[in-house]
């Protein structure tokens, strides 16, 4: 879907000069443009933080604070916006080191006439149609890179049907835990990542290991314990996924450090790795496998408890219980119990 075409742009303008705001203000009105008008830098800073705006008209000398400090304190939290600097002084105009550091990308000498100024505008609104072009796309591409990952999934669950579903439960399990810890979206949209693909790596292990029926042997399982940094650098090479491959290397470390690969203990553990031990472990407790019985949640939950401080973060794993616990019925739908 493209992304809808820009006619009237939305415009803020920060000048102490109220007389050419009012002007400007005027005549971009009559060019269709939407407009909002401050003289105090704060005020006009807490407004764009709240509302998107297209484009920003900014005077270069003011008091107490100059543009271009406006501009740096913008540019900590939109990257996007389309600046435009203006200034009556002509032999005081920014320099081109100046404009290029902050992202400036337009300065207007003021004066009454303002077909520059329309000009400068009308650039900016092609400008920020070409970002939203290019972000559709990536977003596109960020489709594509998640589908092939999930063909990936497919090809080990189409071999082991047990990791599918694993990874469905310890998704859901992660997003609900999430959730109750009070995490984020961003947090939470970066461990449901890593929870849907966490066990990819398996695609690299040898099918009589994947699949074998009884006992791993101690060689066996050395290999089984390659898997969380084969799934890692399959992902690594996109960008989509490589924050959050530590969490997906990371989700058989161990609190006391002996876990795999790298025994990391504690909190050289990433934070979201340790959230995905506890889900990753528990749904595997409590589920039947080939070479055991499933257990209940109460053992599961005993288990999780026993392993405090040792295979799991402490605070974590109690507010996993008590999550459990206080939500029952919820934690029994996503096993589908």
């Amino acid at each position: 879907m493209e992304p809808e075409e820009i006619t009237n742009a939305k415009i803020l303008i920060i000048d102490d000069d109220v007389n050419m705001m009012d002007i400007l203000t005027v005549v971009l009105n009559k060019y269709g443009h939407t407009v909002n008008s401050f003289t105090e830098p704060v005020s006009a800073i807490e407004e764009l933080k709240k509302t998107k705006y297209d484009i920003l008209i900014v005077n270069y000398l003011m008091t107490p604070v100059n543009g271009d400090r406006i501009v740096e304190l913008v540019r900590e939290f939109d990257k996007e916006i389309y600046i435009i600097l203006m200034s009556m002084h002509k032999e005081l105009a920014p320099s081109i080191e100046t404009m290029q550091n902050l992202d400036i990308q337009a300065y207007f000498e003021k004066s009454t006439h303002f077909e520059q100024l329309i000009m400068f505008i009308q650039s900016g609104i092609k400008y920020l149609e070409q970002v939203r072009k290019i972000k559709n796309m990536n977003l596109q591409i960020e489709k594509y890179l998640v589908d092939f990952a999930k063909i990936l999934l497919n090809t080990v669950s189409a071999k082991d049907h047990y990791t599918e579903e694993h990874s469905k439960r310890v998704c859901n399990l992660c997003v609900y835990f999430a959730n109750f810890l009070g995490l984020d979206k961003n947090t939470i949209d970066d461990i449901k990542l890593a929870a849907s693909f966490h066990d990819i790596g398996k695609i690299g292990i040898p099918d009589h290991i994947l699949l074998k029926q009884g006992k791993l042997t101690d060689e066996e399982f050395e290999t089984i314990k390659l898997h969380p940094v084969i799934g890692a650098n399959i992902l690594g090479v996109s960008d989509i996924f490589l924050k959050v491959c530590p969490i997906i290397k990371g989700h058989h470390e161990r609190i006391d450090g002996k876990g795999y690969p790298d025994h990391l203990k504690g909190d050289e553990i990433p934070y979201l790795a340790r959230l995905l031990t506890v889900c990753d472990s528990f749904d595997a407790i409590i589920s039947k496998r080939p070479y055991k019985e499933a257990a209940t949640i109460e053992e599961g939950l005993e288990q999780i408890r026993q392993g405090l401080n040792t295979q799991f973060d402490k605070e974590l794993g109690s507010k996993f219980i008590e999550m459990v616990n206080e939500n029952m019925q919820d934690i029994k739908e996503i096993l589908g119990i």
